[in-house]
């Protein structure tokens, strides 16, 4: 029993070493993989930090390459700007980037023509050549862009004084009188910009309400300013006319009282100046196109002649235009004209002052366009329109000469109205048989002429549901 008891627990102990032996085994093998895992684990989040990171460093390595070369480009372009300015330029200019005693040195090398020794190796000799080359010229196109002039103050001069062969540079220590620029209001009168015409109407007071009152009503509208100029200071007249007094009762002086205002006043404003009396009928609209086609560049004396084709003073009672440069030199020997007028008609004293001035003799013709007047001391509007009514020069005339009731002024008015209703009738008839005529080779052929003639039609209906409905009426009737 003791033996087999022995033997017993010998294999007893046996199998339990045997299994102590297997499960150490078998643990050992759960943890050979357990660390085999965790290591294959962390070969791989090493392996993709590790291969993140060399990306990263990559693209950082890019862009820094980029950021060299855009900064390179760059130093090499502002370099490149700077060595092809115009350093003359630089140096001339007051506001220079160099300091005043290098640039006053700078401009003694520049200016002096005959270097010596010392300046023969000088680096700033170079400035002072010459362009060899027009394309060096930079030549300004201002009608591409806008152009803004500039008031540039008067500059500091610079003496240069030679003396034993030493430069000095000598400036004036006193202040500038720099005087301040004024602009005027308008910038026509900075532009010189004038209106076209002024007619002066010299008149009485008795006919403020009736003639000058009539000359006003039917010429505001062709005239750019209308003035009466009267010999006393009076409180009633229309309040739509411009009317000056004149202090001084004797008549033959009036008309240089009458051009020494405008030439004081008014000769900046206007081109053209015409004086006339009340009593004289003005075609306000033959006036306004007869002067929009002379030229204004030329001094100007234009009237009709006085008495005789070959006189040399125009009457003053069918008109005188003067241009402004006339008006100019009537000023400047004004005094003598007031010391020569010894006559009493206008006429003689207004045509030997300007002969004087401006050494104009009277002219009916500028720019092949004639000055036509009618001047007849008998003429009866009612016996006499017949006949002046087939007179061309008459329907053509600017003005007529005298007129003495307001009730014939009033049948001028009317009638030259009508010459001028039928010539517009007969330009725009002609000018319609010449489209007419025109239209035969145009596109669409002579059957398509739109109604009026000469205006194009605003809207071309497709189809007849398109048309437009038009009302056909006249100062009684509307026809439907």
């Amino acid at each position: 029993m003791v033996r087999y008891g022995r033997k017993y627990r010998r294999s007893v102990q046996s199998n339990n070493n045997r299994r102590s032996s297997s499960i150490i085994k078998t643990g050992r093998i759960h943890l050979y993989n357990f660390f085999s895992t965790i290591r294959s684990k962390l070969t791989c989040s090493i392996c993709y930090k590790c291969s993140t990171m060399s990306l990263l460093f990559h693209r950082t390595r890019l862009k820094s390459r980029y950021i060299l070369s855009i900064f390179v480009g760059l130093s090499l372009g502002f370099a490149l700007s700077l060595a092809c300015l115009p350093i003359l330029s630089v140096c001339d200019n007051p506001l220079s980037l160099f300091s005043e005693p290098f640039s006053s040195s700078l401009n003694i090398y520049l200016n002096n023509d005959t270097p010596s020794s010392y300046d023969r190796f000088d680096p700033f000799r170079i400035l002072s050549r010459g362009s060899r080359s027009v394309v060096d010229v930079t030549l300004v196109d201002y009608a591409s862009k806008d152009y803004e002039p500039q008031i540039h103050p008067p500059q500091l001069e610079i003496n240069l004084n030679n003396n034993n062969n030493n430069k000095s540079l000598s400036t004036s220590t006193q202040p500038l009188n720099t005087t301040k620029v004024t602009r005027p209001r308008y910038i026509a009168d900075e532009l010189g910009i004038r209106e076209k015409v002024l007619v002066a109407i010299l008149t009485e007071p008795n006919h403020l309400n009736t003639f000058a009152f009539f000359l006003n009503q039917t010429l505001q509208n062709y005239v750019n300013r209308l003035l009466f100029f009267i010999d006393e200071d009076v409180q009633d007249f229309p309040r739509s006319m411009q009317v000056i007094a004149v202090h001084d009762k004797r008549a033959y002086l009036k008309p240089f009282y009458v051009l020494k205002y405008l030439a004081e006043k008014m000769i900046k404003l206007y081109d053209w100046f015409v004086l006339l009396p009340d009593n004289t009928f003005v075609r306000g609209f033959k006036l306004n196109e007869f002067l929009n086609h002379i030229s204004i560049s030329q001094d100007l004396y234009m009237g009709q002649a006085f008495d005789d084709v070959h006189a040399v003073y125009c009457y003053f009672g069918s008109g005188i235009i003067l241009s402004g440069t006339v008006i100019r030199k009537i000023l400047d020997e004004l005094d003598w004209c007031t010391n020569n007028a010894y006559s009493q008609d206008l006429t003689d004293n207004i045509g030997r002052c300007v002969l004087k001035a401006a050494k104009l003799p009277c002219t009916n013709t500028a720019s092949n366009y004639k000055f036509s007047a009618y001047v007849n001391y008998r003429f009866e509007f009612d016996t006499d329109i017949d006949r002046l009514s087939k007179s061309e020069d008459f329907n053509q005339t600017l003005t007529v000469h005298p007129i003495n009731d307001l009730e014939t002024m009033l049948k001028l008015q009317k009638y030259f109205n009508q010459v001028e209703i039928d010539e517009m009738t007969k330009s725009i008839s002609k000018y319609e048989e010449t489209i007419e005529e025109l239209s035969c080779y145009a596109p669409e052929g002579c059957g398509n002429i739109p109604w009026p003639v000469g205006v194009p039609p605003s809207f071309k209906p497709p189809t007849r549901f398109d048309v437009l409905r038009w009302d056909f009426f006249n100062e009684i009737d509307i026809y439907l």
